[in-house]
């Protein structure tokens, strides 16, 4: 790949010493555009325990929720029981309940402080 190419894919590319001004084309990196693919569908939520642990998800997690998908089977899904939203792979919706999302992505911070 020539210069160019790889500063539109956002890489930059340095010899010699540094210049921060050769950087400067370069395309920011946007959270939003990495993660959400159809921004009116999209909620985020944070967790509050440590129930899906088995899921790779833990207290204090945001997941993304892409309400437009079409769950498969090897997606996590979120769906209403109760009074309560419940998350958990496919297999474990009950037969006859409406999904209301697909988990897209997990956000898994380190270093979590709530403000309060």
């Amino acid at each position: 790949m020539d210069e160019k190419t790889l500063r539109e894919a956002g890489v930059a590319t340095h010899t010699g010493f540094p210049n921060s001004a050769i950087g400067a084309h370069t395309k920011q990196l946007d959270l939003t555009r990495a993660l959400i693919k159809h921004p009116v569908a999209t909620y985020i939520m944070r967790l509050d325990s440590d129930e899906w642990s088995a899921l790779g998800m833990f207290s204090g997690d945001i997941v993304v929720i892409d309400r437009s998908l079409s769950p498969r089977s090897s997606d996590t899904i979120v769906w209403w029981q109760g009074d309560q939203f419940v998350m958990g792979p496919k297999r474990a919706v009950p037969l006859d309940t409406p999904t209301w999302g697909v988990v897209t992505s997990v956000i898994h911070q380190f270093r979590f402080k709530e403000t309060r």
